[in-house]
């Protein structure tokens, strides 16, 4: 490896995984080879775009109890035949972990993980956990919406994650420790000052709790989508409920692309609706949907239509609305409960 980087004069960027990849054990493994059949066999879940990086972070977590460079890079003193059987153990717990991630979380593809530290530790959990029914699907659920909505794993490193691995496992299957020791709930008026950006944990995490709702079309009631919303963050299938150019032309103060400004709504009606003044198009569509529009509304967790006068109220009511109502359902999913 030190003669590999020697000899890069090209000035390419070398990560973990190229040196890794360069070090081989025998001609009978392949390390690269091996890491490109577990993406292959996530790519049935969306995950294959999985990166190579992260898969070596598996390995050496299931190996050392750690993520740290110095141990991944250990990982080349093991045999070829203790390397061939960790490969295989980490293959069927990344399984086990996407399994999870898809069935409790609704997340559809690599590309929508709020962190990577969080399928990293759960592929922890489930291989020292030995079967899925000892893992506690309740405390699953507090760990990772609390670190979804805390941002806990933005900043700390590989360090900070390495110690999170023996944590959430005795949290999750020992039942040691509490909730509020991997994040409280977002305080309330954060919802109308974090814009909605795909690279934010926290539009994510709403997204993903936006999609367990089940959420429903608001001019016609037909549901959305949803696999399809989050496959790639397909901002087509995002709405702001009041358009950014009405609330420019209005010249509204607040945070215009707001996470409490966005719902989900299929991208053929986005497009119809496009920048039209919501004091006509949202009661337009709450006479179409008629008796059901409570329920559409709430489906996208925005405030009903019986309760809040969306042809007189004011761009800043609507948010301390939604928020409250936000608010109340981050708070269901961070005490690990289906809202």
């Amino acid at each position: 490896c030190p003669i590999f980087e020697r000899i890069n004069s090209s000035g390419t960027k070398l990560s973990v995984y190229d040196l890794m990849v360069a070090a081989p054990w025998s001609q009978e493994f392949d390390l690269n080879g091996q890491v490109d059949h577990i993406a292959q066999t996530l790519k049935s879940k969306n995950f294959g775009k999985i990166d190579p990086d992260t898969i070596l972070k598996c390995l050496a977590a299931l190996q050392y109890s750690s993520i740290r460079q110095d141990q991944i890079i250990n990982l080349r003193t093991l045999t070829k035949d203790k390397m061939s059987s960790l490969v295989k153990e980490t293959r069927q717990a990344l399984m086990q972990a996407v399994d999870a991630l898809v069935t409790e979380f609704g997340i559809h593809s690599w590309d929508f993980l709020p962190y990577e530290a969080l399928l990293i530790i759960l592929c922890y959990v489930y291989h020292r956990a030995g079967e899925p029914a000892k893992v506690d699907v309740t405390r699953m659920r507090q760990w990772f919406w609390r670190s979804a909505f805390s941002q806990r794993y933005r900043v700390g490193g590989e360090n900070f994650v390495s110690k999170d691995l023996t944590d959430v496992l005795n949290f999750i299957v020992a039942g040691k420790s509490k909730p509020t020791d991997f994040g409280t709930q977002p305080h309330s008026d954060l919802w109308a000052k974090v814009p909605f950006r795909s690279s934010n944990s926290i539009s994510v995490a709403f997204s993903l709790a936006l999609a367990s709702l089940a959420p429903r079309n608001l001019t016609n009631g037909a549901l959305i989508d949803v696999e399809t919303a989050l496959s790639h963050f397909n901002k087509k299938e995002f709405h702001h409920v009041y358009p950014k150019a009405h609330l420019k032309k209005e010249k509204a103060g607040g945070e215009h692309n707001a996470v409490a400004n966005i719902c989900m709504l299929a991208a053929s009606e986005n497009k119809a609706i496009s920048d039209n003044d919501p004091k006509v198009y949202i009661p337009e569509c709450v006479k179409n949907l008629g008796p059901e529009a409570d329920a559409v509304f709430a489906s996208n967790l925005l405030p009903i239509p019986s309760l809040h006068d969306y042809e007189n109220r004011a761009f800043a009511d609507f948010i301390d609305a939604r928020c409250k109502g936000i608010d109340a359902v981050v708070s269901t999913l961070c005490d690990g409960k289906h809202p």
